[in-house]
């Protein structure tokens, strides 16, 4: 019988000779140092070496474009809806020789200019909360999240002309009837992109205590804390910038009220008390949408403090249970109050403050 030799045996018996084996191949030389791109960069090294990164032309004019943009945006705003057409009337050429004036409409500009901004870094939080298909709400949501926006903006139009009619401020500038709503609205559909990323907020911390377990012994979803900690950031980012706005209109109202005086207005025609009470209804009104945002998430955040160290049995408790716990409740906020917590947002306060100290300073007007 035949034997069959493996593939690797060597059969030499039959005259041939056994190939020599392949000489082991000298190590390639290391190239010279060339540019690396960042691309082929591992993450690790990208970070180390930020040196490799020399920044482009677009890169760097970016920041000086968005600047220009915002002053040019600032330049029309002020031209505009603050000077165009606005001395036809001897009263109202008077009026605009006004330095407060002057103060006034560049401020309407700086206004608008902050508005365009504000509304587009709240937009962009919300399409970064919207980037993953998982997030992003079904299409009929988006919908009635924007219906939402739609009816609070009509409200809040709505009952400021209600209680300030056309004619109500005796301001002698042509054209105030139109004026005073165009930066009404400019400041509303800058807000919205923030009223819409608090719901969307709220929806998630909604989705998030379905998804926390009620029943002992099962533990927290993963991820859980890193979302409850990415929706409060975001939250406190949709504030800030609802805060923003509303500093501006009250700042804005507070302007036209010392152009109005410097004009020889009594100032019982535009009492420094409704320039607070201007800024009031709007904080009220924005509250509205992220108190509930607030308590939600305080809710959440606790069960997912009870589901992650639960309470023990008296006779279990441990120091490492205790710090355990003290450690989430303080990395959560919840050991802190309402209003400690919400102290870096709470800038909003400032502009009524200043209206609420003002009412108590000597006016100049007559």
């Amino acid at each position: 019988m035949a034997q069959t030799c493996p593939p690797d045996h060597d059969d030499s018996s039959d005259g041939g000779k056994p190939l020599p084996a392949e000489p082991a191949r000298p190590s390639q030389p290391a190239e010279p140092d060339r540019p690396t791109r960042p691309a082929e960069l591992p993450p690790p090294v990208a970070r180390a070496a930020p040196h490799l990164f020399r920044p482009g032309v677009r890169l760097v004019a970016l920041p000086l474009v968005v600047t220009l943009g915002l002053l040019a945006v600032a330049g029309l705003g002020t031209g505009f809806v603050g000077r165009f057409r606005a001395a036809e009337s001897p009263e109202a050429r008077a009026f605009t020789k006004l330095l407060e004036f002057d103060l006034w409409s560049a401020l309407v500009g700086a206004s608008i200019a902050l508005y365009v901004a504000v509304a587009y870094a709240m937009a962009y939080g919300v399409h970064r909360r919207w980037r993953h298909p998982v997030d992003r709400p079904a299409p009929w949501a988006v919908a009635v999240l924007a219906v939402g926006a739609v009816l609070l903006m009509g409200a809040v139009f709505g009952v400021l002309r209600f209680f300030t009619p056309p004619g109500t401020l005796p301001v002698p500038l042509d054209g105030l009837s139109w004026r005073v709503p165009v930066l009404l609205v400019l400041g509303m559909l800058a807000a919205a992109p923030g009223a819409v990323g608090l719901w969307d907020v709220q929806a998630g911390l909604l989705r998030l205590s379905r998804r926390l377990p009620a029943e002992p012994g099962v533990l927290a979803p993963a991820g859980a804390l890193r979302e409850l900690h990415l929706a409060w950031r975001d939250a406190v980012r949709f504030l800030t910038g609802g805060s923003l706005i509303i500093s501006t209109a009250v700042i804005d109202a507070g302007a036209l009220r010392n152009a109005l005086l410097a004009h020889g207005a009594p100032e019982k025609t535009f009492p420094a008390s409704s320039v607070l009470l201007y800024g009031a209804f709007f904080s009220v009104m924005f509250a509205l949408v992220f108190l509930p945002v607030v308590v939600l998430w305080r809710s959440v955040a606790g069960r997912l403090v009870e589901v992650t160290v639960r309470i023990p049995e008296a006779d279990e408790l441990t120091e490492d249970w205790i710090e355990r716990r003290a450690r989430l409740v303080a990395f959560l906020r919840l050991d802190l109050s309402l209003p400690k917590v919400l102290a870096p947002a709470l800038g909003i306060l400032a502009p009524l403050a200043t209206g609420a100290v003002s009412l108590f300073l000597p006016s100049g007007g007559q």
